[in-house]
């Protein structure tokens, strides 16, 4: 998918270039100058759909890093935001039981 949006974008930045040729070439004459600017206009927009078409959408942006940092295909970041403290919940407690064994301390005893 993403090669054939690269060929779509090539493609419409090879037309642009055309149309912005033309316009310069209308603008260059005086009479066609009305003409040559809108040209010159339509030119830039198609240089914008071609980066448009190269830049990937939101959705798929969100996919990606959410793969790269390794959360759930699906769901929304606050899903994400509670799994993630749960985890670090059950971490905590985890810790805090292997730290009461080895020191032999009462749970919640402060100081020494």
């Amino acid at each position: 998918m993403k090669v054939l949006r690269g060929i779509g974008a090539a493609l419409i930045w090879l037309l642009a270039t055309v149309v912005m040729i033309l316009a310069a070439v209308l603008c260059i004459t005086l009479v066609l100058l009305p003409l040559g600017l809108p040209l010159m206009a339509l030119g830039l927009r198609l240089y914008g759909y071609g980066v448009q078409l190269l830049v990937p959408s939101a959705p798929e942006m969100k996919r990606g890093m959410r793969k790269r940092l390794g959360l759930r295909a699906h769901g929304d970041l606050s899903g994400d935001a509670q799994r993630a403290g749960k985890r670090v919940r059950k971490r905590g407690k985890k810790a805090g039981r292997k730290l009461r064994k080895k020191t032999g301390r009462v749970a919640g005893a402060v100081g020494g």
